[in-house]
């Protein structure tokens, strides 16, 4: 971040090229009399720069095209046309000239009421003639100080709202460091600057190159992306266009005679580390030179730039080392899943022979069915790693669609459970007609391992001697399964079912049935959404339903069957 004494000497440099020779203020004398108008010069004296008009009229018609307004405005009351007041009155209500200093001079209408009617028309002072010099000067002196407080206050405001601004667009533009240098120059261009670039040395990503440009009077940012050139840090200011073509070098001058030029700055991106790059800034000719105070503002909304910038590269190693870490995690456990497959696939092999030769000694067959079935769980659970390896790592779980009854198969799938829960009860429900089977163009073996998945959780936290209900049904081209339990004590709290289908979730912390990794919801859940379903679960004081709502025909199993279909 940029120092404090970087501030310091970046305004002690701009005030050493600074104009030498601050123009002096402008008075216009508007009087019908030329002698009197001659008398008002004299007493003013040689620090003002004076213009006269005769008329009142005038004055307004050379207001509405003058681009430069003057510092104070010395006006008669009484004239031939468009009086004193009148004037006020119209320049008041006119927003290019409300904030004109005037000051009504008079020897016809010098009585209270005439100064209070003058004020009331909007002027901001009142001299009656004949005037004291010292009084006359000591008056414009004062509007033209107070003219200069507001615009400080005025240019001060703008500062902080140009900071305030830009510093809440950089902040919130997130991780893209595109963002945050587009809303930096464009929050810039806003109210500092006519135009703001931004370039950087070849660097590590996220930091772009090429320059991003904005300018107000060229929406492209062409010509302005032509002048940025990564240099030394500099502070110009121009007392004209021509100050600047003489000053500049020949790169410049393209930029200059299409926009001229009063103010430039280049300034050091505050970043630290191996990204370097620089802002470059510029004022117009139609614009005044920079002033400190607004260096000082531009080093800020850079200062809040970079911070937002480096949070982002920050946040983007990071993002990469959590990816890395999970790639790798996901990759082990495909390869430990792959590999044990093999062993278990020949013990599998080796029980089922060991079970025909034991069952005449019932002590033997005995372990060999309790060796079966910690064999057959950790081909489950050696499955389910591979299943979420595959869905995590973005390749999903492998599908094989086709043309599948329901009811039968939640039948197999019943019968298979009565054998491996034999304290548990299952009851099918077949709420739909008989006469029109519920039928759809899904994976069995994977619709399989979501009706078994859920029922033997149920059956592991259900209320023992009561049923788990399985229930199918068909309305229109949409199939339902709901599985239902009688809650053993306390219903899934509200906070769990948010998390309930995440990988490596169980049950309530005190049940007593933590089989497996906790990865059987969260297979169910990525199946029914590869199929175009959903799920969801209600769990109440009474019971526990999940229920599952599938397409009869998901256009994502249908593209891959016409994808297989065209395959050779």
């Amino acid at each position: 971040m940029q120092s404090p004494r970087r501030s310091i000497v970046w305004q002690e440099r701009l005030q050493s090229v600074s104009d030498p020779s601050p123009k002096r203020p402008q008075i216009w004398i508007v009087d019908d009399s030329p002698t009197e108008a001659l008398i008002t010069e004299r007493s003013l004296g040689k620090d003002f720069e004076y213009e006269r008009f005769i008329d009142g009229s005038v004055v307004v018609e050379r207001l509405a095209v003058s681009p430069k307004l003057p510092d104070v405005l010395l006006l008669d009351w009484v004239m031939p046309g468009m009086a004193g007041d009148e004037v006020c009155r119209f320049l008041r209500s006119n927003p290019h000239t409300q904030h004109i200093p005037i000051i009504l001079v008079t020897a016809s209408r010098v009585e209270t009421a005439d100064v209070v009617n003058g004020l009331a028309s909007g002027a901001n002072d009142y001299v009656a003639r004949p005037f004291a010099a010292e009084e006359l000067r000591a008056r414009v002196d004062a509007v033209i100080r107070a003219s200069q407080l507001r615009e400080l206050a005025n240019q001060e405001r703008a500062r902080l709202d140009t900071v305030n601004r830009v510093s809440r667009a950089v902040l919130t533009a997130g991780a893209s460091t595109g963002d945050i240098l587009h809303n930096l120059t464009a929050g810039l261009t806003v109210s500092l600057c006519d135009g703001c670039s931004v370039l950087f040395l070849p660097g590590p990503p996220p930091v772009p190159v090429a320059a991003i440009a904005h300018h107000r009077a060229d929406p492209t940012g062409q010509a302005l992306a032509a002048i940025a050139t990564l240099t030394d840090p500099t502070v110009h200011t121009f007392t004209s266009s021509d100050d600047a073509r003489r000053t500049l070098p020949p790169a410049y001058q393209p930029y200059i005679e299409q926009f001229g030029l009063r103010g430039l700055a280049i300034l050091p991106f505050p970043i630290s580390g191996p990204v370097q790059g620089v802002m470059t800034v510029t004022r117009d000719g139609h614009s005044t030179p920079f002033e400190p105070e607004d260096i000082a503002t531009i080093e800020t909304c850079l200062e809040y730039a970079a911070l937002a910038i480096q949070t982002a590269m920050r946040f983007d190693a990071e993002r990469a080392a959590r990816e890395a870490i999970a790639k790798f995690q996901q990759q082990l456990l495909g390869i430990v899943g792959h590999d044990l497959r093999n062993p278990l696939a020949a013990l599998t092999t080796g029980l089922s022979i060991l079970d025909e030769v034991a069952k005449g000694v019932p002590l033997i067959a005995s372990v060999v069915r309790r060796l079966s079935s910690s064999t057959h769980r950790m081909t489950r659970i050696v499955d389910q790693l591979l299943d979420v390896t595959r869905a995590r790592l973005g390749g999903g779980i492998p599908m094989e669609p086709r043309d599948v009854q329901l009811l039968p198969l939640a039948r197999a799938t019943v019968e298979e459970l009565v054998l491996a829960y034999p304290t548990s009860t299952f009851e099918l429900v077949n709420s739909a007609p008989v006469s029109v089977p519920v039928s759809g163009y899904w994976d069995p073996d994977r619709l399989s391992q979501v009706l078994s998945n859920l029922m033997s959780n149920a059956a592991q936290y259900g209320r023992q001697q009561t049923p788990v209900v399985l229930e199918i049904a068909q309305s229109g081209e949409l199939a339902t399964i709901t599985v239902s339990n009688t809650n053993r004590d306390r219903p899934i709290p509200p906070e769990l079912i948010e998390v309930l289908f995440d990988p490596y979730r169980r049950g309530r912390a005190e049940a007593k049935h933590h089989v497996g990794l906790g990865l059987g919801l969260y297979i169910v859940h990525e199946i029914v959404t590869a199929h175009g379903g959903r799920i969801d679960v209600e769990s109440t004081e009474l019971t526990t339903v999940f229920r599952v709502a599938l397409p009869r025909r998901s256009p994502a199993l249908s593209n891959l069957q016409a994808q297989a279909a065209a395959e050779p």
